[in-house]
């Protein structure tokens, strides 16, 4: 990689913090390509040049959220012995960054019905990493499971658990009062599966 190159990801990188502030703090409607050249000093050229639009930049924060999601969610993972301890940890993470965001996603979830398809369809390369891992929660706690599936289960929950984020967004009722209930759920589904 070039100097060049390796200059043209770090102003990405720094465009992309503060994209992220913005999109969280008023939401993707509302943030202006223009107020972000602004409070990042560079031109609204420049965002075009590295993002080419207001909605490929939305698409780059969206990808760098699900990045920093699996980061964190290994990290956690690593102190936790069993696999319910694993889901659970997958489902407080998920409504976790889904209640801190709620304004960067808001918006196109509610305007879009099928905003949870589309992400995982358009982002399905940063997901895989984490329908393996619960796969791998899934196989560890039924050994039944073989590894198809355990992936099939792992697409199925991740979306069975989307509906709890779409109710909420509905009736802005407490997400994160949801998770034992759904981690249970969940535990109860998989152990109770024969061969699947």
């Amino acid at each position: 990689m070039s100097i060049k190159d390796k200059m043209q990801e770090v102003k990405k990188e720094l465009l992309l913090q503060e994209a992220s502030k913005e999109f969280e703090k008023i939401g993707y409607e509302h943030m202006k390509v223009a107020d972000l050249a602004k409070t990042a000093q560079v031109s609204v050229g420049t965002i075009y040049a590295l993002f080419n639009s207001k909605e490929g930049l939305y698409i780059a924060y969206i990808e760098h959220q699900i990045d920093n999601f699996f980061v964190e969610l290994e990290q956690r993972a690593l102190s936790k012995s069993t696999p319910q301890e694993k889901i659970h940890t997958f489902i407080e993470l998920k409504f976790s960054y889904y209640n801190q965001k709620r304004k960067a996603i808001e918006q196109s979830a509610t305007n879009n019905p099928l905003f949870f398809n589309t992400l995982y369809k358009e982002h399905s390369k940063p997901f895989q990493k984490i329908y393996r891992y619960l796969a791998k929660c899934f196989i560890e706690l039924n050994p039944t499971f073989d590894e198809a599936g355990a992936m099939r289960m792992a697409f199925g929950i991740n979306g069975f658990s989307d509906g709890y984020i779409s109710q909420w967004l509905e009736l802005n009722d407490n997400l994160m009062s949801k998770v034992d209930e759904v981690s249970e759920l969940f535990s109860c589904m998989v152990e109770s599966c024969n061969e699947y």
